[in-house]
């Protein structure tokens, strides 16, 4: 059941990030995975928002992003993902994928119409701090909207799915990797608590 609840969290965190771009298929091959361990360890984005990166199997992280303000309780909000750091061209990019999390309840019935998905951002690393660039979902669909790029995706009325290979991200991705339009506005982390 706790794999379950990872589809449920995945769809919180889609809807929180709404740079989000959900795929079904991974950006990476075996071939472009690296292992960086000075991303080890906790990051923080604000004071009530960090994230929290553990070495998980040979080459990939167990990210917990933790959220101490919930919306919709007194509680903090936290979610596990298995990430994988990957490198095309000169470019990083993390993939996330949500990992075992047991924290919601809800029925099965409902979980069971869900579906877990990838979703990638290009990362930049400077020392004690790094970015992440998820991409721009409203410029993406605009862009398919207007026949403007060709990627094997399905839309619903509320969210665009991408479902290309791994090869066709990977094109998709290497071509966008300097248009700055195609990212949202960057996350930055720091490894120390941010100032008020």
């Amino acid at each position: 059941m706790k794999t379950k609840h990872a589809i449920i969290v995945t769809g919180l965190i889609i809807l929180f990030l709404s740079g989000c771009i959900p795929s079904i298929h991974p950006l990476y091959t075996e071939d472009d995975i690296v292992f960086k361990s000075e991303l080890l360890g906790t990051w923080y984005e604000k004071a009530d928002t960090r994230w929290v990166f553990e070495k998980h199997g040979e080459n990939q992280y167990l990210m917990t992003y933790v959220e101490d303000h919930e919306v919709l309780s007194d509680s903090a909000s936290v979610s596990d993902f298995v990430v994988t750091l990957l490198k095309l061209d000169d470019t990083y990019y993390l993939d996330l994928y949500p990992g075992e999390n047991d924290q919601i309840n809800f029925s099965s019935l409902l979980i069971s119409t869900l579906l877990p998905t990838h979703i990638f951002a290009k990362v930049e690393f400077i020392e004690e701090f790094f970015t992440i660039r998820f991409f721009n979902r409203d410029w993406l669909e605009n862009l398919l909207e207007q026949n403007r790029i060709r990627i094997a995706h399905e839309k619903t009325p509320d969210y665009t799915v991408l479902t290309a290979s791994t090869e066709e991200l990977q094109k998709f991705v290497k071509k966008y990797a300097d248009v700055k339009e195609a990212y949202n506005t960057p996350i930055g982390l720091m490894r120390s608590l941010p100032k008020k």
